[in-house]
């Protein structure tokens, strides 16, 4: 499970991967926080527990981070650890389960880095190379 930003001419790019699209998404969460703020102080104060569907694994993704970017900028919440993520190929596409643990928002303890207006599915391509799954993802600032 790993990422790492790339250089992008107007947004944020991020190539994540993992050993699983479990571990992909895992991945992704990660990398949006960090695009996002620095934490300093780590509490799991709360769990939210979502739930999402999807015709392609891209749609989930993007489904999912943009809740991440919503929990954020409107709740004032903010993720700091994934407890549990199961995906699952169902007839119609895909279901995805994730429950978190976070914080609310404080900025002493919340250094933001960059307003994430929304996350595009420009270059969006969940590929599988080898035993490795992987895409790039790009944050509209």
């Amino acid at each position: 499970m790993s990422f790492r930003f790339i250089e992008h001419p107007a947004d944020i790019a991020v190539e994540v991967d993992g050993n699983s699209l479990e571990e992909l998404f895992k991945s992704a969460c990660y990398a949006w926080r960090e695009a996002a703020m620095n934490i300093t102080s780590f509490n799991k104060e709360s769990s939210k527990k979502f739930i999402f569907n999807g015709s392609t694994p891209e749609i989930l993704l993007i489904e999912l981070l943009s809740e991440l970017n919503f929990q954020l900028y409107s709740k004032k919440w903010v993720f700091v650890t994934i407890q549990n993520l199961l995906i699952n190929q169902i007839d119609s596409g895909y279901h995805l389960e994730i429950e978190l643990f976070g914080q609310t928002f404080h900025p002493e303890i919340h250094n933001m880095k960059e307003e994430i207006k929304a996350i595009t599915y420009h270059q969006v391509k969940i590929e599988k190379v080898g035993n490795f799954y992987k895409t790039l993802i790009v944050f509209d600032v």
